[in-house]
């Protein structure tokens, strides 16, 4: 396997990651498990997660999976979709994502999470909330480094902007929808990231 850097982090990680939306849906415990040594075995070291990843399931059986390893790999999870009923169990505010990084933290058995994904853009919250919050959960060490998935390439700029003026910890990543059948990444996302 081949390592790189993420970003300008300094962290090394290998140019494959596993996401782990099947693990407690399509993947119960012992598939997931089997789907985990695999990867550990081909030198994956970057696990992707979300808290509404059945349902908070998947960090459950993730945290499981790491413990005795935690240190060698690179955990990633996100917030924002609805993990309950109430009008604040979802979207990007300071309420919404602190509980959600807590709760992720007790599903996943750990004291950090290595990347923390915005998971989508939120219209209804001012994007300066939200990236105080995630600033706030890097100061306390929960969280290492903010990223964004499914922004756009001027949402992921207005963060940067954003973090830079504010003196927050900036994006390090972001998590593009891309695929043979979706490459919009390919029009402004990819440029903007290489550049």
């Amino acid at each position: 396997m081949d390592y790189v850097f993420l970003g300008k982090t300094g962290v090394k990680v290998s140019r494959l990651a596993f996401g782990t939306m099947s693990f407690g849906g399509d993947a119960d415990e012992a598939t997931s498990a089997k789907l985990f040594a695999r990867c550990l075995d081909a030198g994956i070291n970057v696990f992707d997660c979300a808290n509404v990843y059945s349902k908070g399931r998947a960090e459950e059986i993730l945290g499981g999976l790491v413990r005795g390893r935690r240190d060698e790999l690179v955990l990633t999870t996100k917030a924002f979709f609805p993990m309950g009923q109430g009008p604040n169990d979802r979207g990007s505010s300071r309420y919404h994502l602190v509980r959600s990084v807590e709760a992720s933290l007790r599903r996943l058995g750990t004291d950090r999470i290595d990347v923390f994904f915005l998971h989508r853009f939120d219209e209804a919250t001012a994007l300066e909330e939200s990236l105080r919050a995630v600033e706030d959960l890097v100061r306390q060490g929960k969280v290492l480094y903010p990223a964004a998935s499914n922004f756009a390439a001027w949402q992921v700029m207005k963060a940067l902007g954003i973090a830079e003026a504010k003196g927050f910890a900036p994006l390090v990543c972001i998590q593009p929808q891309y695929s043979l059948a979706k490459r919009q990444a390919e029009v402004e996302l990819l440029p903007m990231a290489k550049s």
